[in-house]
């Protein structure tokens, strides 16, 4: 009872707001049906302007919020490699539906379970809390995910330019060498293999190459890709050849994948102070001063 106390007033409010998203009307419609047909009413013109012009700007305040929403959960998904027509709408549907099923959860455990005796202001705060986490992990989950791409993209990023450079200067052009690349890299990068696939594609089907180059970076936010984009499409625009791009960036690659690891193993000593210091130095006290304190307790 308490559950669908908390839960009912959620899930109307959560229905009314997709209900409200999918029958909104732009700016040009608000202002069509306010200022149509008013002779039968009371208002003057211009509280009737006005009026308009206050739900014209309502509607549009909400539709831009929901459009620039939704481009940041684009993006979001595109760097996790979550890809489809509805994505957006799936992803919505499963953070509520992710909130109502632990909250619920929750309550059956704290409800049934005799060992977890609370009062019913910490069952309702435990409840609350349990369904805004429920709410923000699938944020969570597909942060997590595009944060582990794009560190396997940039771990295989040096091999596949230097395979690159390899194909370009064997003398293949940039689709046949970006299809051999992919295919040579399946097993051992898959996720940079389907990127460049993708790429392929988009750059065969595509009328604006610079497009297809765009979308590449768009799906996977890293300054490599970004140089890798910019010199791509330089080159094709300039005339300059491909071979010695890719060298050049190869070389940076490896060079800021070296200054990276060193970076690391310089900071490694002062992450290490403070477990050594608990968990070190006390096992060391006791094997220099436990003997001693034995035979004086012994005596």
């Amino acid at each position: 009872m308490e559950f669908l106390l908390i839960t009912l007033p959620l899930v109307i409010l959560c229905l009314g707001l997709i209900l409200f998203r999918e029958k909104s009307l732009d700016e040009e419609r608000v202002n069509s049906l306010v200022l149509g047909s008013n002779a039968g009413l009371k208002d003057s013109p211009r509280r009737t302007k006005s009026k308009a012009g206050l739900i014209a700007k309502f509607y549009a305040m909400i539709r831009d919020k929901n459009a620039e929403s939704s481009k940041k959960i684009t993006k979001l998904l595109l760097s996790a490699g979550v890809r489809g027509e509805n994505a957006v709408e799936v992803f919505r549907v499963s953070r509520f539906f992710a909130a109502i099923f632990l909250g619920g959860f929750t309550w059956l455990i704290l409800t049934f379970a005799e060992q977890f005796e609370v009062t019913q202001p910490l069952k309702t705060l435990i409840i609350l809390v349990a369904g805004i986490g429920g709410f923000y992990l699938p944020m969570i989950l597909m942060i997590n995910n595009a944060q582990k791409r794009r560190d396997d993209i940039r771990a295989g990023l040096p091999d596949m330019l230097d395979l690159m450079v390899i194909c370009v200067q064997g003398g293949l052009s940039l689709e046949p060498a970006l299809a051999r690349v992919s295919s040579e890299i399946r097993h051992s990068y898959k996720i940079l293999s389907e990127e460049l696939t993708t790429l392929n594609v988009e750059l065969s089907y595509l009328g604006d190459r610079f497009q297809a180059y765009q979308n590449l970076q768009n799906r996977v936010e890293l300054p490599e890709i970004k140089s890798l984009v910019s010199m791509m499409y330089q080159s094709e625009k300039l005339g300059t050849p491909l071979g010695v791009a890719f060298n050049t960036l190869a070389s940076e690659t490896r060079k800021e994948r070296m200054s990276l690891a060193e970076k690391k193993a310089g900071a490694l000593s002062s992450k290490l102070t403070v477990p050594m210091i608990l968990f070190f130095v006390p096992a060391m006290f006791v094997v220099i001063m436990g003997p001693p304190i034995l035979q004086l307790v012994s005596l």
